[in-house]
């Protein structure tokens, strides 16, 4: 079940903080400020396919990371969110 809802998020909402699984479309708005994209389901599920075994799914996600995440942006966020989900999405891929 992990597979299959990462691959449809990587199917219809690729680098979208989540994917609206009704509407297969991604959404960005929200907690994460306004209708900004940080692919906060690749960073937060990222040691789960690690931990897994899902080699090819977690270089995918490690690489959109590297090329595209930047969270330098003048923009309001929920400071719980990014703890859990960014931070601790991060330091559990640290190597």
């Amino acid at each position: 079940m992990a597979l299959f809802g990462w691959k449809n998020y990587e199917k219809y909402a690729w680098g979208d903080n989540e994917l609206r699984p009704l509407s297969k479309i991604g959404h960005s708005a929200g907690i994460f400020g306004a209708q900004t994209k940080l692919g906060a389901t690749i960073v937060d599920g990222l040691d789960t396919m690690y931990l897994m075994g899902f080699k090819d799914e977690y270089e995918r996600g490690r690489d959109w990371i590297i090329k595209n995440l930047n969270i330098n942006l003048d923009a309001e966020y929920s400071a719980f969110e990014m703890n859990i989900r960014f931070i601790g999405g991060l330091l559990s891929i640290y190597t």
